[in-house]
């Protein structure tokens, strides 16, 4: 993780706002290496950014410090250009979205629902049932 500038914070912000998805839902997943195949419910969280120059992601991956690269290709269709996307699952969307969140517009709602996800997780963590650690 890097810590933004103000402006750097901005620039992602609207990045993410014009071009990305960030993905928050649950889903069922049946564990088929287990007797009796449960199924659990798990969260989603993603955030991915598709972009035909790869420089823009070079400057996310550097920027934010978050996320890994990959290509989408088209080997069907000649007019299609392939994409560079850059993604971040789970607590990297969220050391971003807390630092780009006052920033957003289109995607805020979104990532006030992640950012308040996690961070109910983490108050828990760091203070225990009774708060503060106090029983």
């Amino acid at each position: 993780m890097r810590i933004m500038s103000p402006t750097e914070r901005a620039y992602v912000a609207a990045i993410i706002d014009g071009e990305g998805y960030i993905e928050f839902k649950q889903r069922e997943r049946t564990r088929h290496d287990r007797p009796g195949k449960p199924v659990h419910t798990v969260w989603n969280i993603r955030l991915e950014v598709p972009q035909v120059d790869g420089r823009l992601i070079d400057y996310l991956m550097a920027t934010t410090g978050e996320g890994v690269r990959d290509m989408k290709t088209y080997p069907n269709n000649d007019k299609w250009q392939d994409q560079h996307r850059w993604r971040v699952g789970y607590r990297g969307v969220y050391r971003i979205l807390k630092q780009v969140e006052k920033y957003l517009i289109v995607k805020k709602e979104k990532a006030e629902l992640v950012v308040n996800h996690y961070d109910k997780i983490f108050s828990k963590k760091v203070f225990g049932k009774g708060g503060f650690g106090v029983k």
